[in-house]
């Protein structure tokens, strides 16, 4: 039984084909230099703005992010081929708002979790907030073997960042049954977003970066020294104001926002490996 909606690729590099994109750098550059020539000392110094303002290698929240590193990397093999491994993964991109099914891969909003369960607490007593839950059941075949179906992640803002071993997981099976209805009361909660899968595949020269789930690592900075296997990644969510199609299911750009996205330091990601105990270790990294 399939959980995730899955991403129609075809549509979206429609959306966002290169070509148009790079006409657009094109002709931004070029009208800006009209407006300031005073910023352009010469012909060189336009085609550099130029190039800079092409489509480049993006960290995955969005279908545009997708779009635009499918078509570099089929760019590139077309070009040069590649004979290396590839290493399937299920990279997630971001809905905006609750989703259909509780099950998805999600942040923010109500967890799969059993009603009537204790919420899980810090060493005060307080009630831990509720970050994220990352859904296996689609992707078996990327994993190995788990001690469950969906795996939920509590923590606040510095357990993400800087004490990745205060942050507390749950692992629950996909089953009928009450789920909770609401979320204890915080000023910290998060925004709900859903995940949609993408299938795709990372290369030892192109690593998917984002939340996702089986795959390589991208780590950014040095390779941390872990014992387990990686498993996912949960990646921070944050769009530009002006971009559009910021989310599978909203068009028009974001605007300025005062919603509480999920942040990882600055567009950092929580790497998560899962040692032979069936325990899960997690490793946060920032830019």
């Amino acid at each position: 039984m399939s959980v995730h909606e899955r991403l129609d690729l075809a549509a979206w590099v429609s959306e966002f084909s290169l070509s148009r994109l790079r006409d657009e750098a094109r002709d931004f550059v070029l009208e800006r230099r009209e407006r300031m020539p005073d910023e352009y000392v010469d012909d060189r110094s336009v085609d550099n703005h130029i190039k800079l303002m092409r489509p480049k290698w993006k960290i995955v929240v969005g279908p545009r992010d997708v779009a635009i590193n499918e078509q570099l990397r089929a760019e590139s093999l077309a070009l040069a081929g590649y004979n290396g491994p590839r290493f399937p993964t299920d990279v997630v991109v971001w809905g905006k708002g609750e989703p259909s099914n509780r099950a998805v891969s999600k942040v923010g909003g109500l967890p799969y979790r059993p009603a009537n369960l204790p919420w899980p607490v810090d060493d005060n007593g307080s009630p831990l907030r509720f970050v994220a839950q990352l859904c296996f059941v689609d992707s078996k075949a990327v994993v190995p073997k788990l001690p469950g179906d969906i795996l939920l992640v509590f923590g606040d803002d510095d357990a993400l960042i800087y004490e990745n071993e205060r942050l507390v997981f749950e692992w629950w099976q996909l089953a009928s049954g009450s789920l909770v209805a609401e979320v204890p009361a915080s000023e910290d909660v998060l925004t709900p977003c859903y995940g949609v899968l993408h299938r795709t595949f990372d290369r030892d020269d192109s690593i998917f970066e984002g939340t996702k789930i089986g795959g390589l690592p991208r780590f950014i900075q040095d390779v941390p020294e872990c014992s387990g296997t990686f498993i996912a990644a949960l990646g921070s969510i944050s769009v530009d104001s002006e971009q559009r199609h910021p989310f599978v299911n909203r068009s028009q750009p974001r605007g300025w926002s005062r919603e509480k996205d999920l942040e990882i330091g600055d567009m950092g990601s929580l790497y998560l490996f899962l040692n032979s105990d069936g325990s899960v270790e997690a490793i946060s990294q920032c830019y």
